[in-house]
């Protein structure tokens, strides 16, 4: 039996990893657009979203697949993209069996007549090619298209307006009055790193969430053993117990001009930054509250000021775009009808993985997907009699986490 799959970054790695070891006897047809393994992480990759001062905001060691460290000295706990993404291609590399179809891009994926699927794709040179599976499993996730903020955008803007998909570094922005509209983790490193460049950096910020240091109490905030990253985990007196100790390790959000979040840690995605509020407390980036329109010369914040710039970097995260579903599919995506299901409704053999945000390692939540698929594929040693359809539930409130993901896939096999 054959299965293709779609996509070279994390979640692909993932996907032939599990299929490959659950299903050794299945040929795996594995296809990408990039040259090489790394998705988002591959500098090579037209997906790219990485700039030159990127460190992951995850531990090395919740940052690699299981059985494969991350080569880095014992005190190095935050790599930088470049090693990261070198570490994802030397893990794609040690993937055996499947047939690679690099520097393709696919087409179409369409339903066959009593079953299975038809994949077309095409290489640099433009020659098409189309083969049939048994299953398809569509791992370029959803962080593909940009999102512009949700406001009122006047055309012709006097001041340069951009995504952070396009931000490499501070140089282009020096001596220039900047704003960042954003307050996810992309946003906050941007802001900081700008603060070296820029005469003056501003951040509006939306709905306030917790911020926290990437090391405390001396270990990575996401080790199980030190971190309060899984408090949410081991229930509500730990979770009150994690945010005593931020209270008093951080001090109150107030002080440094931001409103305090609305929502408890424990069920929160935080923000993980060493540089974020001594950068605020030094006056050297200042909060703002959430834009409400863009217009031509000036931006209008939800207080009812407004404020100048030279330029405006909207980091407000990307959304699915993937042309090459069937119809039906993408409108399930865009509806955001998906829930935590792998399995396209209505869709038999098309998994689509990475389709939400995940608060927790990319990398574990990838296992727990692709070891989920592979476990419904028929033949597989894990199967235990389990349908093959993966019925998941709405995306319950709070942070999904590898734990949780684990749980409700193990429920519903």
């Amino acid at each position: 039996m054959k299965v293709c799959v779609i996509g070279s970054g994390i979640f692909g790695i993932a996907a032939v990893r599990e299929i490959s070891r659950h299903l050794p006897e299945w040929s795996v047809h594995w296809v990408s657009e990039d040259p090489e393994a790394g998705g988002l992480w591959n500098t090579a990759s037209k997906r790219s979203r990485v700039y030159d001062t990127l460190f992951l905001n995850t531990s090395r060691q919740r940052s690699a697949f299981t059985g494969t460290a991350i080569p880095a000295e014992p005190s190095v706990h935050f790599v930088h993209h470049s090693l990261y993404s070198a570490y994802l291609a030397e893990v794609a590399a040690g993937c055996q069996g499947p047939q690679r179809h690099w520097e393709c891009r696919v087409d179409s994926v369409s339903a066959r007549e009593g079953g299975g699927w038809l994949v077309r794709w095409h290489d640099r040179t433009g020659a098409g090619t189309e083969e049939e599976f048994d299953a398809v499993v569509d791992a370029t996730g959803h962080n593909v298209e940009p999102v512009w903020p949700d406001v009122p955008r006047a055309a012709g803007t006097t001041y340069a307006l951009s995504h952070s998909a396009e931000y490499r570094n501070a140089e282009p922005y020096r001596g220039k009055r900047v704003l960042v509209i954003g307050n996810g983790a992309s946003a906050v490193d941007i802001a900081c790193e700008l603060t070296s460049a820029a005469s003056r950096v501003e951040i509006s910020i939306r709905t306030p969430k917790w911020y926290l240091p990437k090391v405390l109490l001396g270990k990575p905030i996401d080790h199980s053993g030190g971190g309060l990253s899984h408090a949410p985990l081991v229930g509500r007196v730990i979770a009150r117990v994690g945010e005593s100790v931020v209270r008093r390790v951080v001090g109150s959000y107030d002080s440094f001009g931001l409103e305090v979040p609305r929502s408890p840690l424990a069920v929160s995605t935080p923000v993980l930054s060493d540089h974020f509020l001594p950068h605020l407390s030094h006056g050297r980036l200042h909060a703002r509250t959430g834009v409400v329109a863009l217009e031509q010369e000036s931006v209008r914040f939800a207080d009812g000021t407004e404020g100048t710039f030279d330029a405006v970097i909207a980091a407000t995260g990307f959304q699915d775009a993937s042309p090459h579903l069937p119809a039906d599919v993408r409108d399930t995506l865009s509806r955001r009808r998906l829930g935590l299901s792998l399995e396209a409704p209505g869709s038999p053999g098309l998994y689509l993985l990475n389709r939400f945000r995940c608060g927790d390692s990319a990398v574990k939540c990838a296992e727990v997907q692709a070891a989920a698929v592979a476990r419904c594929l028929p033949g597989s040693r894990s199967r235990s009699g389990a349908p093959p359809v993966l019925a998941g539930p709405e995306v319950p409130g709070g942070r999904i986490t590898a734990r949780t993901l684990r749980k409700v896939y193990e429920a519903y096999r």
